[in-house]
């Protein structure tokens, strides 16, 4: 938000709340057009709320840079799978694949817009240092369930937990990047489908041992 929005900042509870659908037009906002154009005026418009409604919930512009990360990190949270889920082990893998997609979606056009704004830069490293955020929660959580499942004999035993989640992880973020920078060519890349087909072929229960690399010359 910017103070050159001309709209008086009116004071007292605003009468609809419509937070979550100003976060979400906040989120859409930095998505499609970058921070340059994240105002209170065109935030409350896409929102259907009052501008006074816009300060009322996030009293300040860093109040809603910081409560739009904090909301994009929220599928972060929900990649964590229980060690005990009987479900098949892909579809586990899909749904974590999917809500790093969604994480990735909500989160990439803050960071990005992070390098530019140093409130904003400071405001999203102070929440990921004090939430102990950062891909190793994805990772730690894809391959503790992973390996649960290798000690319970329903996946092979020759492949390392931690490789294939940042498989999973690193998928998931390439697809994304791609997406929002409109680099085209997807026709040309493998399918997150071939990709998943490839690490069921590493982790199956009958998978080979995978041979040693051996030193050249």
């Amino acid at each position: 938000m910017t103070d050159t929005d001309e709209q008086p900042r009116r004071r007292g509870r605003p009468p609809t709340g419509g937070r979550e659908a100003i976060l979400d037009a906040a989120l859409t906002v930095l998505r499609e057009q970058g921070i340059a154009h994240l105002t209170s005026r065109e935030i409350s418009s896409r929102a259907g709320v009052s501008d006074a409604s816009v300060y009322y919930h996030f009293h300040d512009r860093n109040g809603l840079l910081e409560a739009i990360f904090e909301c994009g990190m929220r599928p972060l949270f929900l990649v964590g799978v229980e060690e005990s889920d009987a479900r098949e082990p892909m579809s586990v893998l899909e749904r974590a694949a999917d809500r790093l997609e969604q994480f990735f979606d909500d989160v990439l056009p803050i960071l990005h817009a992070a390098q530019s704004d140093p409130d904003l830069k400071e405001a999203v490293a102070r929440y990921i240092e004090a939430k102990d955020l950062g891909p190793h929660k994805g990772v730690e959580a894809i391959s503790a369930y992973l390996r649960a499942q290798q000690q319970a004999g329903r996946l092979g035993a020759g492949f390392d937990p931690r490789v294939v989640a940042m498989l999973v992880i690193d998928t998931s973020f390439a697809r994304v990047v791609r997406r929002q920078m409109h680099l085209g060519g997807e026709e040309r890349l493998p399918p997150r489908s071939a990709v998943m087909e490839q690490i069921w072929r590493l982790i199956r229960p009958d998978a080979a041992e995978p041979r040693a690399l051996t030193e050249v010359g």
